[in-house]
């Protein structure tokens, strides 16, 4: 009774725990007789009789099964057997061919994805030229090719290659195994920048056979009856042209070459400063970075200038300070190097005195031209300002201009003495003839008196001049300075010098009462004297010589100017007026006397009130000449 409830039971069993079941009792985890009785549905014959099967894949892997069941009991034989084997297998060899083909396809879907994602264009013609399959990349240059007007290809002897003939050819060439170089393509890409392409082409080949290089002078395909058939000749079905965008790797390429050039000039000029004598050094940008610079830089400034720093942080860093040629500190921004990449100025025989951090003092005459930015290779307003410097160690020239400075000091002194005497015979004479005591003196003896009388006043202020330009280099100049009416001192001289210069129009000109200044009032009309002279001298046909005094509250200055309508000074005479012994050429040609030492006593003069000199000229139109001053304010406050 239990076992027919147990039997009643196990048929309640589903189809699909049935199929579990089959699956175990291939497996040979169930009992045959235990098999009999599950899942058989209601009103199902009952099953007496079962043969089985496993599936396996191709590993020997259980997939599966198939069971055979019969009615009666004992019903299949070892024929039975052997079919079912059969049929197992057979369906074993569908499943796997099934497996291959969804292998197959998907395969295929990713090759054709990767076809498509390549960055190249890949371009697959047949023997004949036709084009078989192109990826994503091929045909959009393809189509880009045949419509876009601004399309480069390489020339042949037949003109411009078309878009059919580019691909025949290629494939052409690859067929005969002839590679050679690429066909160099350019266009314009959607955003209208230029691209650049190499087509190359090489042989189709089915899988599996050789990858090498086709030989020379023989074809692709031989008429030659000889051929043997299935030969490698006969494998090649076409051709594969891949377009490569190179337009990066180009332009790195060019770039590389430009570096390369760069680097060689920067080179061969490197090894022609450095057997200068001379410090010479190239900067560039408003702040001087050092871009360029020869051995001896190194030996001027006592320190090596590291490439791209400032010039100010170099100073800093190593502890060197810059003075004017009399010993008084120098700003960094009147540095002549700063002055030229700065103001756009060239600086032309500027004396500095570099002080090591040791101690050690060198002085320098420096040359700084400020570069035109057209000879760097750009637009105004695009290019950083450079300049050009030149420090040259004048230690040497010191002392050879401290000796001749000395020799001219002795004598400008030896000379006073009977210059002085020579001018007071000639003014007694001239004096006592005058009064009528005396022997009398003929008209011509009375000209010769005068000259003489003349030219020892010219000799005594040259004199001066010579003794005043040996104490500015000896250091020994000293300045009284008192607060001073420039208005005054300049009516002063122009009273002075109106009695010879009749046939000029000289005037003094300005808005305020009175224009005070700290100066050496004797210093100081020396100066304003110089500058008058120069211009009435300059002017020999005559005219207006117009001096102007104002004032620059808020600058805190007092501006100069002396104004002639003269010769004017050539503009290539202009940058070395200021130097000792320098004059203008038109001067000269003039026949127009000077030593070329007031304007370099001018300078010197103010620059050691504090002060400033420059001028404006134009050849045949005239010069003004500017000075500015510190202005003396008075900081008492009235009671």
């Amino acid at each position: 009774m239990g076992g027919a409830t147990s039997a009643a039971e196990r048929a309640q069993f589903s189809k699909e725990a049935a199929r579990h079941t089959a699956l175990a009792y291939s497996q040979g985890l169930v009992d045959r007789h235990e098999l009999r009785y599950i899942g058989v549905p209601r009103g199902h014959p009952i099953v007496r009789s079962f043969l089985g099967a496993p599936l396996l894949d191709r590993n020997g892997q259980v997939r599966g099964g198939m069971l055979l069941g019969h009615t009666e009991p004992h019903r299949f034989t070892a024929e039975h057997e052997v079919l079912l084997v059969g049929l197992v297998a057979q369906a074993a060899v569908a499943l796997e061919n099934a497996r291959l083909y969804s292998a197959a396809q998907t395969q295929a879907q990713e090759l054709d994805a990767i076809f498509e994602s390549i960055a190249d264009g890949i371009t697959l013609i047949d023997e004949e030229g036709t084009l078989l399959r192109e990826n994503r990349t091929a045909r959009h240059l393809r189509e880009a090719l045949e419509t876009n007007t601004a399309t480069h290809l390489q020339q042949n002897a037949n003109g411009a290659l078309s878009m059919e003939s580019l691909l025949r050819d290629a494939a052409a060439r690859a067929l005969k195994g002839n590679m050679g170089q690429g066909i160099p393509v350019t266009l314009l890409d959607e955003h209208r920048e230029t691209r650049e392409y190499s087509v190359h082409a090489s042989p189709l080949r089915p899988p599996g056979t050789r990858s090498g290089p086709l030989q020379k002078n023989q074809p692709a395909r031989s008429t030659d009856s000889a051929e043997q058939p299935g030969s490698i000749r006969e494998l090649v079905t076409g051709a594969v042209v891949v377009w490569h965008d190179v337009t990066e790797a180009r332009r790195l390429l060019r770039e590389r070459q430009a570096h390369a050039e760069t680097e060689a000039r920067r080179a061969f000029l490197q090894a022609i400063i450095d057997e200068l004598p001379s410090s010479v050094y190239l900067v560039r940008g408003h702040d001087a970075r050092l871009v360029l610079a020869n051995r001896v830089t190194k030996e001027i400034w006592g320190a090596s200038w590291p490439y791209g720093q400032p010039i100010s942080d170099f100073l800093s860093e190593n502890g060197i300070r810059v003075a004017h040629s009399n010993g008084q500190p120098l700003r960094n921004s009147d540095l002549a190097t700063l002055r030229a990449v700065r103001n756009g100025e060239s600086v032309y025989h500027h004396q500095e005195v570099i002080r090591h951090r040791d101690g050690t003092t060198l002085p320098v005459l420096v040359n700084a031209v400020a570069l035109n930015p057209a000879v760097l290779g750009g637009p105004q307003d695009a290019v950083e300002p450079a300049a050009i410097v030149v420090h040259q160690n004048v230690t040497a020239l010191k002392e050879a201009e401290r000796l001749k400075d000395e020799f001219i000091g002795i004598a400008a002194h030896e000379l006073r003495t009977p210059l002085a005497a020579l001018k007071g015979f000639a003014q007694t004479l001239l004096i006592q003839t005058a009064r009528g005591k005396g022997a009398p003196l003929s008209g011509w003896q009375m000209e010769a008196i005068e000259e003489i009388d003349q030219a020892t006043q010219r000799l005594a202020e040259l004199t001066e001049d010579l003794l005043d330009v040996t104490r500015l280099q000896g250091g020994r100049l000293e300045l009284r300075l008192v607060p001073t009416d420039l208005l005054a001192l300049a009516r002063r001289v122009i009273t002075r010098l109106r009695v010879p210069a009749e046939q000029y129009a000289l005037s003094v000109s300005a808005r305020e009462e009175y224009v005070v200044a700290a100066v050496d009032p004797a210093r100081f009309e020396q100066v304003l004297n110089n500058l008058i002279s120069n211009a009435i001298k300059y002017s020999p046909a005559g005219g207006k010589v117009t001096v102007t005094i104002d004032q620059d509250m808020p600058g805190e200055t007092a501006v100069i100017s002396i104004r002639d309508e003269g010769i004017g000074i050539p503009a290539q005479d202009q940058p070395r007026l200021f130097g000792r012994f320098a004059r203008a050429e038109n001067a000269r040609m003039l026949g127009i006397g000077g030593t070329g030492l007031g304007l370099y006593l001018c300078r010197e003069l103010v620059e050691r009130h504090g002060g400033r000199i420059w001028f404006e000229s134009v050849e045949g139109q005239g010069s003004t000449f500017f000075i500015s001053l510190p202005l003396h304010i008075d900081t008492t406050n009235d009671l």
